[in-house]
């Protein structure tokens, strides 16, 4: 199951409707892109209160999944703990495997 989610977020990275860390995730949200934040099991809690509330207060659907250094592996940069989707298909398809 895990290599169906990593596939879909490559696929979506490779459409550019993935983005990568907290500033990006923070802009997607604001401007109404983004359809779902997923972040990692090992975010700090300070960080993952926020990003609920930002997720709420945006109408965004969110999610735990992975760790940084899993989403740092697969993307090739640094350790990151929060993803965007901006695409409401990928969206879809990444919630129906992690669901």
């Amino acid at each position: 199951m895990e290599d169906k989610i990593i596939n879909l977020l490559h696929m979506a990275r490779k459409a550019r409707k993935l983005k990568s860390g907290y500033d990006a995730c923070e802009r997607s949200c604001f401007s109404n892109n983004a359809k779902l934040l997923i972040y990692a099991t090992d975010l700090a809690e300070k960080r993952k209160k926020h990003l609920l509330n930002m997720a709420n207060a945006n109408n965004v659907k969110i999610v735990e999944y992975g760790s940084k250094s899993l989403f740092g592996r697969e993307f090739k940069i640094r350790d990151i703990g929060i993803i965007c989707i901006e695409d409401a298909n990928f969206a879809k398809g990444i919630l129906r495997s992690i669901g």
